[in-house]
């Protein structure tokens, strides 16, 4: 007994230690994708309040590759002590959902510290696809069996499970037109070579309003603040269609609990200055906090949500 009270206490004050030690040196936010996207500006604003608050650098590396594992796997394999940090997304639920062997196990390899964003796609048409909603959209599609075509940025991405999963909730036949990126992808659905693409809301409605293109639905469990005009999906009869982007931060399994709670606090205090949240919108994100549980949270609902969608679709991951 006295032994185990020794050990305890022991433990107690190595967290404590380690938490007032840190951070000791630099810290390092991971990204999987390269510099200039989403995830990219939004480490970046997430880097320089860090860097005041803990009066430490904070380097932004870029480790794009592999639908978002070979940056995961880096920070596995890093040392679990709150100086190298991961910004996943949803990409992080797709890849352990398809259940394909990966170098780290999704879920028990890392701590979760803090939710940072979420943000709804916005299903938008070119003109000449004949529909401003989406029951026109449907009626379209079942006019014509494959006539209608959609942007999609790869099997593993969630704008193309998500179509994919409205299909078959819709019963049409839409064909499916496969992009490396987003910036090719748009240009074809602007100048109407393909007619559907999912996109941030934010960029679909200035594209919208500028008439360029029609905003059809948000994935979103809501409408989005920047296009209140636009339904949602379930407003238009898919009730159980909701899906959202996202970004949280992940660090190694075995990171001292106060070094999360330390890094939890800063990154929550981050995402409610006027700053970040502007850099955040600036890319079609909305900044959303949380503690560390509800982060750990909501990739195990995430995860089953993307379980189900590959169940109903069959899809299966890039280059299998």
């Amino acid at each position: 007994m006295i032994r185990h009270v020794a050990a305890l206490l022991l433990m107690v004050m190595c967290e404590l230690a380690s938490a007032q030690a840190f951070p000791a040196r630099a810290l390092r936010i991971l990204v999987p994708f390269p510099p200039g996207g989403g995830t990219d500006v939004a480490a970046r604003a997430l880097a320089e309040h860090l860097g005041r608050e803990f009066s430490q650098p904070v380097v932004v590396d870029n480790r794009p590759g592999g639908n978002s594992v070979i940056a995961t796997e880096a920070l596995a394999k890093s040392a679990p002590d709150g100086h190298t940090l991961l910004l996943t997304t949803d990409f992080h639920s797709i890849n352990a959902a398809f259940g394909v062997p990966l170098p780290y196990d999704s879920l028990k390899d890392f701590a979760f510290v803090a939710r940072v964003s979420t943000s709804p796609l916005m299903l938008v048409a070119h003109p000449s696809a004949g529909a401003k909603s989406l029951a026109e959209l449907v009626a379209v599609a079942k006019a014509s069996p494959g006539k209608l075509s959609f942007a999609s940025l790869g099997t593993s991405s969630p704008h193309h499970l998500g179509f994919e999963w409205w299909k078959r909730l819709a019963g049409v036949d839409i064909l499916d037109v496969p992009y490396k990126g987003g910036g090719p992808a748009l240009a074809d659905v602007l100048g109407g070579q393909v007619k559907l693409m999912f996109i941030v809301a934010a960029n679909g409605i200035r594209h919208a309003r500028a008439g360029k293109l029609a905003a059809i639905a948000v994935t979103g469990p809501q409408r989005a603040a920047v296009a209140p005009e636009v339904p949602t999906f379930a407003e238009a009869g898919f009730r159980e269609f909701v899906l959202l982007n996202w970004y949280g931060i992940l660090v190694p399994a075995g990171t001292p609990r106060d070094v999360i709670a330390k890094l939890n606090a800063a990154i929550v205090a981050a995402l409610n200055t006027g700053a970040v949240v502007e850099r955040l919108a600036g890319v079609g994100v909305d900044a959303a906090p949380g503690t560390p549980e509800q982060l750990e949270a909501w990739v195990h609902g995430d995860i089953e949500r993307y379980r189900k969608i590959l169940t109903l679709t069959g899809a299966r991951p890039e280059g299998r």
